[in-house]
């Protein structure tokens, strides 16, 4: 009986565990990813409480509880690692728009800080900029 010698594979390009290390840190970072997620998730219920105080009673202590919440909010999004930089649209005639959301939400805060400061009986507009601010925050973890 007769062995030969067949040098067909090339030992040299073999790699153990690639896949397993590849596909266990896409597990990970998705895992990640989803827990941030959750997280942003538990809070919104607290901003949505502040928020409806700010608009029952616009008071610089509810506005200041309301700051709070969202800044909270904006922290906790970028300690998570989701991307903030620019979110790109498209504009009605055509043209792409890029819009900073967390400049935005500093915006609309500051319109906001301007309606109670103002003493303006206007709660629907104090309404109006919270439901922004919601928006923007919801938009920043979507």
């Amino acid at each position: 009986m007769r062995i030969e010698r067949q040098a067909n594979f090339p030992v040299g390009q073999l790699q153990k565990g690639t896949g397993e290390s590849r596909s266990a840190s896409t597990f990970s970072s998705m895992m990640n990813r989803s827990q941030s997620k959750l997280q942003l998730e538990s809070l919104m219920p607290h901003l949505e409480m502040q928020g409806q105080n700010l608009v029952q009673s616009r008071t610089i202590e509810h506005l200041r509880d309301y700051k709070k919440a969202v800044k909270e909010f904006v922290r906790e999004a970028v300690n998570s690692g989701l991307q903030l930089s620019d979110k790109q649209s498209y504009h009605h005639s055509g043209s792409m728009k890029t819009h900073q959301i967390v400049e935005k939400v500093d915006q609309k805060l500051l319109e906001l800080h301007d309606e109670v400061m103002g003493k303006e009986e206007r709660g629907l507009e104090v309404l109006r900029l919270v439901g922004e601010i919601k928006g923007l925050l919801i938009n920043l973890y979507m």
